[in-house]
């Protein structure tokens, strides 16, 4: 076993507690992923892994690829993110693309500033699911690379192709995308829509909606028919019923 590491003066613990903040991650193009599913399941999705870091009572099948550091147990629990560790993270390199070719896809999903962590985390999961072919995130989005965003996408981060500026959004609209922006005064339902063209899916913000300079652009606004008595859906909610309905008329 490696030298088993006991002061928070580690420059690698140091570095690794500073990852948590976005402009550092932003600055040497990491993050960190943590528990056996994402640190294993980014291994075999060749995901580019720096290097682990294992608690010295952890008891699981080791990284391979990777430089391998051991903290003790009290260390290690100054480090970690979750409530109930398994004892093993890993610093992995950040994957950001500002430009996509589009030219295959059929329905990209487009956030317009989604700020919650679980929103992010479970749309890019839920899109993973349905077979979306990228999911292009706005300047005014949480960093997808936020610890809480990673671990909500349950490993999906690695699947979908994620793209990042609003420029994206334009090239859809000029290569021939139908934008579809989910709006509560909408007349049009989104189950009217017709899924089996080139559309573009816009999630807006939790609180706000889709920014008016995206729905000017939208060619189609649309609602979630809702016959219960909430007057809203979750944003992540949203999204599902939305990239499902397109799912079930692909498959239909």
């Amino acid at each position: 076993m490696s030298e088993v590491i006991k002061s928070t003066q580690n420059s690698i613990f140091k570095h690794i507690s500073k990852l948590s903040d976005a402009k550092y991650r932003n600055k040497f193009g990491q993050f960190v992923l943590e528990g056996e599913r994402l640190v294993f399941d980014a291994y075999d999705k060749n995901a580019d892994i720096d290097f682990a870091v294992l608690s010295e009572d952890y008891t699981g099948k080791a990284l391979q690829c990777a430089k391998t550091y051991v903290f003790d147990k009290k260390l290690f629990s100054q480090i970690k993110n979750t409530v109930t560790s398994q004892g093993i993270l890993a610093v992995a390199k950040m994957n950001k693309n500002f430009s996509h070719d589009f030219s295959a896809a059929r329905t990209v999903v487009y956030l317009d500033g989604i700020q919650d962590p679980g929103n992010m985390g479970t749309i890019i999961r839920t899109c993973d699911a349905a077979g979306v072919d990228a999911v292009v995130v706005s300047e005014g989005c949480v960093d997808v690379y936020n610890p809480k965003v990673v671990r909500s996408t349950m490993s999906s981060i690695f699947s979908v192709d994620v793209v990042f500026g609003k420029s994206n959004l334009e090239q859809l609209k000029n290569e021939g995308f139908s934008l579809i922006g989910t709006h509560l005064s909408a007349k049009k339902s989104i189950f009217d829509i017709d899924f089996l063209k080139k559309c573009v899916i816009i999630i807006g913000n939790e609180a706000n909606g889709i920014s008016n300079e995206v729905l000017d652009i939208c060619d189609e606004k649309v609602v979630i028919p809702m016959v219960g008595k909430c007057e809203s859906l979750n944003a992540a909610v949203s999204c599902s019923v939305c990239v499902y309905e397109a799912l079930r008329q692909r498959l239909g």
